[in-house]
């Protein structure tokens, strides 16, 4: 991490390690509900980056995914049937995610990233709405900057926030442009019964696009009405979905299908836009990244530039095995003797589940990990060792050094901003709030 933001961070740690800091209490003077703190585990402090690092970081993420969607182009003639059929996709969801046609999908989501010490490396590019964290970046942000002991910190340390409620409302104002003469009326919608769990966090959301003068609705897909083509919740005409609902989600309902065919219609009648829509998801596969990587050194596929990107970014990664393929014994055999340096992720699971990094596992069980992969699907990666920060706990005063994951949002328009996850020391290298339950995730100012 570059000096400017690293010495910030020293600053903020020696200031809570003060006997009667307030930075040191941070998190219990912000006007942010006890609830809503707790459904994120929110760390103790937030982050602080280098302005300049993130978004070259940014910059180099947008050049990865144009890559990325040049993929069934550059590898697959032009057939994405064929490029979902090597990310391992079955014909039911690759017709879903084809349903509005073959167009690339818009560049909105969230990338997960370790820094080295040297740069950022990324190890998943999560494509599509249905991302988390974009409501609790701003809003913790802006809760802690009216705490007048932060913003003094903040100010006197050049330390700033992204807005990226400003950009998410830009970002849907654009894409509402075919249907809305003046600003759209949003609904965000979760699956059915996905309300129960997430609906505080979309009424979070929506409060920040009003905020931001957009007419904002929260709600699960199954609430719509259609009036000659045109979709309603709580009889408001929307003109933009705002889609917190999965594939998967939609797929394991009895009437998933049924519920998503009339917002189809209607996203092709120029009726509303769905944002995003289901084609996004093959370009957040795991699979995407591993051929990226296995073509990295491949001429014919990638230009010079185009090859020391990826290098840069993306590390060593490789789809060990898909359903219904020929298992590839040779690069099982190097994964098992690099058991040490490598991490493997289940490919049908998400959220940290399922993921294991190879030095915290025996020999015995990596290897049955690993051939469990290679017949169900798994990605494997060369493992990025993230970097660590201090922590001080806010009642001992005691200081401990986490792990870091950070998070970039981006958007069409570029760098959306940032959050990040730390664990403590201790655990199995994982770092993910559904994988590990002392996950705290905090928002991201920059310097």
């Amino acid at each position: 991490m570059p000096n400017t933001a690293a010495r910030a961070t020293e600053a903020y740690l020696n200031e809570c390690a003060q006997p009667g800091s307030r930075l040191r209490h941070l998190m219990t003077e912000v006007d942010v509900s006890v609830d809503w703190l707790k459904s994120w585990r929110v760390a103790a402090r937030p982050l602080i980056a280098d302005e300049a690092e993130l978004r070259a970081f940014g910059d180099d993420l947008a050049a990865v995914f144009g890559l990325l969607t040049e993929l069934p182009a550059r590898c697959f003639d032009g057939d994405l049937g064929r490029f979902c059929e090597f990310l391992g996709i079955d014909e039911r969801r690759a017709a879903l995610m084809r349903r509005l046609g073959d167009a690339p999908p818009p560049m909105y989501g969230r990338s997960d990233m370790y820094h080295d010490g040297a740069a950022y490396r990324l190890l998943e590019f999560n494509v599509g709405s249905p991302v988390g964290g974009m409501e609790m970046a701003e809003l913790l942000g802006s809760a802690m900057l009216r705490v007048p002991a932060f913003a003094q910190f903040a100010a006197e340390h050049g330390l700033r926030q992204h807005d990226t409620g400003a950009d998410i409302a830009l970002t849907l104002r654009e894409a509402a442009k075919p249907v809305a003469v003046d600003d759209p009326v949003v609904a965000i919608l979760e699956a059915p019964g996905g309300l129960t769990a997430y609906g505080h966090r979309r009424q979070a959301l929506a409060d920040q696009l009003m905020g931001h003068g957009l007419t904002s609705r929260v709600g699960e897909l199954s609430d719509l009405e259609f009036v000659r083509g045109k979709p309603h919740l709580d009889g408001t005409p929307i003109d933009l979905i705002l889609r917190y609902f999965g594939l998967e989600e939609m797929l394991a309902h009895p009437e998933g299908e049924a519920l998503l065919e009339p917002v189809f219609r209607a996203h092709q009648d120029g009726a509303v836009v769905l944002w995003t829509p289901f084609s996004s998801n093959p370009f957040g596969n795991k699979g995407t990244l591993a051929l990226l990587s296995e073509r990295a050194a491949d001429a014919a596929t990638f230009t010079p530039a185009e090859r020391s990107l990826i290098e840069r970014l993306v590390p060593w990664s490789r789809v060990l095995g898909r359903p219904g393929t020929a298992v590839d014994r040779r690069l099982i055999e190097e994964c098992r003797e690099r058991r040490e340096e490598l991490v493997l992720k289940p490919t049908g699971l998400s959220g940290g589940q399922g993921v294991v990094v190879g030095r915290y596992a025996d020999p015995r069980r990596w290897r049955e990990v690993i051939e469990a992969g290679a017949a169900t699907g798994a990605l494997v990666q060369q493992e990025v060792r993230p970097n660590e920060e201090g922590v001080i706990d806010p009642q001992t005063g005691e200081r401990q050094d986490w792990r870091i994951l950070w998070g970039a949002f981006v958007t069409p328009n570029g760098l959306a901003g940032g959050l990040g996850r730390m664990v403590p020391p201790g655990g199995d290298g994982v770092i993910s709030n559904s994988a590990d339950p002392n996950t705290r995730s905090t928002c991201v100012f920059l310097r």
